[in-house]
């Protein structure tokens, strides 16, 4: 039952749909970074975002699975991970490049950004250690909406204490899964969050 629940809760906190979590967070701040947005614009958004950074990178991920490039979706070997993490790193960068043409998600494109480079870190971290990426993603998460409390002096409390939470329950059902060792879980979100925070901090 608890392994049960432990894959789910590892397909809703996915790697590839953070950048769509982190989206619809960053919307609904109430700050004037957003407010501004008009709605329809904002949802369009969600849904290029959604559509361009996971919905088409799952879908190449099943050609490789078909073609025998990967021998399961959870990609459980570093080996295995080199390919799609390529590939996640093409899709994240023309996420950033094409919203990076419109003058209102600024925020969101340092996001893209960086998320863009944590795939490229993790890739090569990969070459040592099968780190967490889950734990990267929600960690970049935490280091973006951190910087941009602090950067903007924005009271974002509950929304950090909420994306806390997100990482115990995930980093807790990685290791009930056997799929890292405690090192790769914190190493993971370490990575992410003190990557994004500094981005967002100096940039």
């Amino acid at each position: 039952m608890e392994e049960k629940a432990a894959k789910i809760i590892s397909i809703i906190f996915h790697p590839l749909l953070i950048p769509t979590y982190a989206l619809l967070l960053l919307i609904n701040t109430n700050t004037h970074f957003t407010l501004t947005l008009p709605l329809d614009y904002r949802y369009i958004t969600v849904s290029f975002v959604f559509l361009s950074s996971f919905v088409l990178p799952t879908l190449v991920m099943l050609i490789l699975l078909k073609m025998g490039k990967i021998n399961s979706l959870e990609m459980k070997s570093r080996q295995e991970r080199t390919l799609p993490l390529f590939i996640v790193a093409g899709f994240f960068y023309g996420t950033y490049y094409l919203l990076n043409q419109g003058p209102h998600l600024a925020l969101f494109n340092i996001f893209m950004l960086g998320a863009t480079l944590l795939v490229i870190m993790s890739l090569l971290v990969n070459y040592f250690t099968k780190i967490s990426i889950h734990m990267v993603a929600l960690g970049g998460m935490f280091g973006t909406f951190a910087g941009f409390a602090i950067a903007f002096q924005v009271e974002l409390t509950f929304i950090l204490y909420i994306i806390l939470l997100v990482v115990g329950i995930t980093g807790f059902a990685r290791l009930k899964l056997k799929a890292h060792t405690q090192a790769q879980v914190y190493t993971g979100f370490a990575l992410g969050a003190i990557f994004m925070l500094g981005l967002f901090l100096f940039l």
